[in-house]
């Protein structure tokens, strides 16, 4: 199975379908009262503000790979040893 890009259009449209129907489900149908909608429209922004930061930790972790145990992580293997060369008296 082929893995596609994301649209990230079809996502922006959907989710202004969605703003829309839900605007008018409150608005009209008296589902919710102006205070219950605040509340309701800042606990959605929490809940995916906090989805966003664990899932942008959650795929740095899987991208980072630790380091080999045979390399020295203090020293980098392309420089030379440039204290024989640069004797001072």
């Amino acid at each position: 199975m082929t893995r596609h890009l994301f649209r990230w259009r079809g996502l922006a449209f959907g989710l202004a379908f969605l703003a829309l129907a839900g605007n008018w489900a409150v608005w009209e149908q008296d589902l919710l009262t102006q205070q219950q909608f605040s509340f309701t429209v800042s606990g959605v922004l929490i809940v995916l503000g906090t989805v966003g930061v664990i899932a942008t930790f959650w795929r740095s972790g899987a991208q980072s790979s630790p380091p080999h145990p045979m390399t020295d992580t203090h020293t980098d293997p392309t420089e030379e040893n440039h204290e024989a060369t640069d004797s001072q008296p």
